[in-house]
Formats: C-alpha cells, sequence, structure tokens
C-alpha cells in the first residue's frame, strides 16, 4: 500500500536500532513491522508523524519532527518480559514532511500545508481503525489531533470522546490549520464528542477561548491552578472524573508541553511530573480501552539548539505504560 509521505519500517532500520545482547531479547526483537498490518496478529499498531509545520502555523519554535526517531531509538530497546511482551505490537512507519516544510516561507504557507498533512494522515488512521487495531501516534505537533480524530471517527461511525493532558486547549478560531486549533476544527466538522482538558494554565488561554468553550456543555476543564495552587481537587481525582465521564469511543492525547521541562516547543518550567504523565497513560488506557493514543509536541531537538537527550525514554516510558494498561 502506497501512502504519500509515509515510509515504513524496514528491516534494516530496525535491526539497525535495536542493540541486542546475549541473555536478553529486546522488544525491538519481537515486534511486527512493514506496510502488511492488517494481516497481523498485533493488536496495537504504532505510527510516528515527523513534523513541526503545525507549530510554525501557530508561531512556535520548529523541532516537533525530531520526536519519533528519538522514540524508536528507545522503545525498541526496551526489554521484552512478561510484563511486555512485543508479538502484540506492530511498527508501522513514519509519515515524513520535511519537504513541505522546507517549502514553506510565511505563516499563511503553514497553515495552508497543515491542510495537507491532515489529507494525508486521515485515511490511514482510518484503515488502521477499520481493521480493528488500537492506535498510538508518536510526534509532530498538536495539529495531527484534527486528522487523528477525523480517521477514527469515520472508521467507528461515530464521534470520538476525547481526553486531553495539556496545557492548552487548543480550541482556537478556525483561521487556517495548525497545533492551536485541532480540536476547534475538528468539532465543527462534527467528529468531536465530548471533550475534557486535564490541567489548563490560566495564563496561557485566552478569555474569548474559554468563554466560546463554556458554550458547549460537553466541554470540561479542570487549570492547573485549581489543582495545585487552590487545592479544589486532587490530580487523581480529576482524571478519574474525566474517565468516568468519558464513553463509547474514546481518544486519548498528551500534549508533551503540559509536562514540567519537558523540550517543546511550548516548554514549560512548571508543570505535571513525568510520574503524572506516566500514570496518565496507563490508567485512561486501563480504564477505557480507548481507540488511540496521540503522544504530541515533544521534542529531542528545537531550531533554537536546545536539546534533550531525555525525550525519547520519556516518551517510550508512556507508550510502554499505556500499553500495560491496555493488556491489562
Amino acid at each position: 500500500m502506497d501512502i504519500a509521505n509515509f515510509k515504513y519500517l524496514d528491516k534494516e532500520t530496525l535491526f539497525t536500532l535495536t542493540h541486542k545482547r546475549e541473555g536478553e531479547i529486546k522488544i525491538g526483537e519481537k515486534i511486527s513491522y512493514g506496510s502488511d498490518f492488517e494481516n497481523s496478529t498485533a493488536r496495537y499498531v504504532i505510527i510516528g508523524i515527523e513534523e513541526s509545520i503545525g507549530v510554525k502555523g501557530n508561531l512556535g519554535k520548529s523541532g516537533t519532527h525530531t520526536a519519533w526517531n528519538a522514540f524508536l531509538n528507545a522503545f525498541l530497546n526496551v526489554q521484552n518480559t512478561d510484563r511486555l511482551n512485543g508479538d502484540p505490537i506492530h511498527i508501522l512507519g513514519s509519515f515524513q514532511f520535511q519537504e513541505i516544510f522546507q517549502e514553506c516561507e510565511s505563516t499563511e504557507d503553514y497553515r495552508e500545508k497543515v491542510s495537507l498533512i491532515d489529507d494525508s494522515i486521515s485515511p490511514l488512521i482510518e484503515k488502521i481503525s477499520l481493521a480493528g487495531k488500537r492506535l498510538i501516534i508518536i510526534g509532530g505537533s498538536h495539529a495531527n489531533a484534527y486528522p487523528i480524530i477525523k480517521g477514527v471517527s469515520q472508521a467507528k461511525n461515530s464521534p470520538v470522546s476525547v481526553i486531553n493532558m495539556d496545557a492548552h486547549a487548543d480550541f482556537r478560531k478556525l483561521e487556517g490549520r495548525h497545533s492551536g486549533n485541532p480540536f476547534s476544527s475538528v468539532r465543527h466538522e462534527g467528529f468531536l464528542g465530548p471533550y475534557h482538558i486535564l490541567g489548563l494554565h490560566e495564563n496561557y488561554n485566552s478569555q474569548t477561548m474559554l468563554e466560546e468553550m463554556s458554550k458547549q456543555k460537553d466541554i470540561q476543564w479542570y487549570f492547573y491552578e485549581d489543582i495545585y495552587l487552590r487545592n479544589k481537587i486532587s490530580f487523581d481525582k480529576a482524571l478519574h472524573h474525566f474517565i468516568e465521564n468519558t464513553k463509547g469511543i474514546a481518544g486519548i492525547e498528551l500534549d508533551m508541553d503540559s509536562v514540567e521541562n519537558v523540550l517543546s516547543s511550548a516548554m514549560t518550567p512548571t508543570g505535571f511530573s513525568a510520574l503524572e504523565a506516566r500514570k496518565y497513560a496507563y490508567n485512561t488506557a486501563y480504564q477505557l480501552k480507548p481507540s488511540y493514543f496521540h503522544i504530541c509536541e515533544a521534542a529531542a531537538k528545537l531550531d533554537n539548539g536546545l536539546e534533550d537527550p531525555q525525550t525519547g525514554k520519556l516518551l517510550s516510558y508512556l507508550v510502554t505504560d499505556f500499553i500495560k494498561g491496555l493488556m491489562e
């Protein structure tokens, strides 16, 4: 199956990145890979999105295209054990949009190209969902929540109920496509059902946007400040409330700019801990068995030169936690 701007994970890359060691078995030695996911016995399909176009369209710093390779290097070398076995996992490959990125010269160009990215991603998401697989999507900007939700919704013939751990609601006005308006865009087209946001930062969500969301009864959120400054509700209770109120076809979003000191376009010095992000990944998977898990906005390297060698390992932890939750 030929997919525009998509590169399948091949045997050579898999063997190069998986570091074998005598007496051990790595996940990379057990997973399935390549184009034939439909006939694979694997239940979980992982794909990457290598793009920073949505970030630039939202006036942010490029770098989210670097997350996938960092993740892959870490994930393939996780130990294969009875707690996490690679047999049910299929790594398909990644969307690669850097050539399109090089063509852009203005904010308007980036926003126009995001629509092209939407058209590339959504059909593959729909096809994987129709095959009965659960999706894990790594990398890129939060703009990609739109084609992911659209693809799942079309496959399941139902709006998708979403929980999003995020410092930003990404419900900005429809002004072209970018990483600040995937949820308003997908809601406008009827693919998004109830929407719950965990950990909004009061300093970075406009009054106009909050008022627009408050008009819609099935959009709920908890501010980070209400959890940790005012102690109105605990992290665990807030998450449990959202899980209890998520029905039907579910999707889980994790924007890494909500996690403290993770390299991202909107990196924060104050946010959720890595442990809380791991609990979020595990518990949403365990209790909801959602159709997809989307981890976005992280970077191994930003265009301003900042780097973080831990990014890939943290993303790998989050994916393994999610898969363990699905398996249990």
